[in-house]
């Protein structure tokens, strides 16, 4: 029997080119404005670290029969990879099968994926949680991933100007004259991360960091966090932060309440109740901003990701694709 084998093959550069943050963001506040649990069957994501290697896998499998796809997240993070070889921190793929045949249809850059579905929760979350009025931003961290939190950040509020620390001075500089010639906003790198923190509207932290990378104590009265983390062992927010905030949102209570290590400290201490953090499709259902305008309020939203949106994002992308010839298509054939 001769069986026949096509996908539609997406690299980095034709996420990061073709489809773009803006369009990203338009797909991501379509899954939260869609979401809901039976929608979609998923395991939790397996983590296997290789401590001898400074290393970290995740496999994050989901299924979904209204959406017609089994798809298959493989990623990992080599901490030492950009020292030691020269070599990205992080790699791997997504597979998309059509749920009804098993076969596979899609093969996409994961990292790529990951960095701007990641990005569009934040900005998303910001769309719906932070001031409207909002202008200056401070960033913590100056990889991929706080670079597509702030391109996230400026498809949903008009900002002005950004700050940026990060502990290599060179990465933080580097970071802030991209944003100026890529964005086109005025970006400063400071030197420590109250300065990055102090007197803005927005603060995004992007860390792999196991410690708090800042003191929710200087934080002002009206602010918005974003903070990204995925695993029990880091913790970029310290405990002041929670217990100020106002509002504390996740993009899946659950996966954050077992895998973001700062929430589950502030759980832990009694600062934060786990029946009080909302999820964010609850919020962007609701179609309007979580603030009180008569009151000023800290609102923050902690993201670890979860397999049901990278199988939403990835089918509609490769929808996307194939409508718009973007892609290559990939044939085997064998016989068996």
């Amino acid at each position: 029997m001769t069986r026949g084998l096509e996908m539609l093959t997406l690299t980095s550069r034709d996420m990061y080119e073709w489809l773009g943050m803006r369009s990203s963001v338009e797909i991501v506040e379509r899954f939260f404005q869609d979401f809901t649990p039976d929608k979609y069957v998923w395991p939790p994501r397996m983590v296997s670290a290789i401590p001898e290697k400074d290393a970290v896998w995740l496999n994050m499998p989901a299924y979904s029969l209204v959406h017609g796809a089994f798809v298959i997240k493989i990623i990992n993070e080599y901490r030492q990879n950009p020292v030691k070889h020269g070599l990205e921190a992080a790699g791997g793929l997504v597979l998309v099968f059509d749920v009804n045949t098993g076969v596979l249809k899609g093969l996409l850059d994961a990292v790529a994926l990951t960095a701007l579905r990641t990005g569009s929760i934040g900005g998303v979350a910001a769309k719906y949680m932070s001031r409207e009025d909002s202008t200056h931003a401070g960033v913590i961290g100056s990889g991929r991933t706080a670079w597509t939190q702030l391109e996230a950040l400026t498809i949903v509020r008009d900002l002005e100007k950004v700050k940026v620390y990060s502990p290599t001075k060179s990465n933080r500089e580097r970071f802030a004259e991209r944003v100026e010639k890529n964005i086109g906003l005025e970006c400063r790198a400071v030197d420590t991360p109250r300065e990055a923190v102090v007197d803005v509207d927005v603060v995004l932290a992007a860390t792999n960091s196991a410690e708090p990378v800042f003191d929710g104590e200087w934080l002002g009265e009206d602010v918005h966090i974003t903070s990204i983390g995925a695993l029990p062992t880091r913790r970029e927010l310290d405990i002041n932060t929670y217990r100020r905030a106002g509002v504390v949102a996740a993009d899946l209570k659950e996966a954050v309440l077992k895998e973001a290590g700062d929430i589950i400290a502030a759980v832990n201490m009694g600062v934060v109740n786990p029946a009080n953090v909302m999820e964010l499709h609850e919020i962007v259902k609701a179609g309007v901003n979580v603030r009180d305008e008569g009151r000023k309020m800290i609102t923050l939203l902690k993201s670890v990701g979860f397999a049901p949106l990278d199988l939403f994002f990835a089918v509609e992308v490769l929808k996307r694709a194939e409508e718009e010839g973007v892609g290559r298509d990939l044939s085997m054939s064998g016989e068996g």
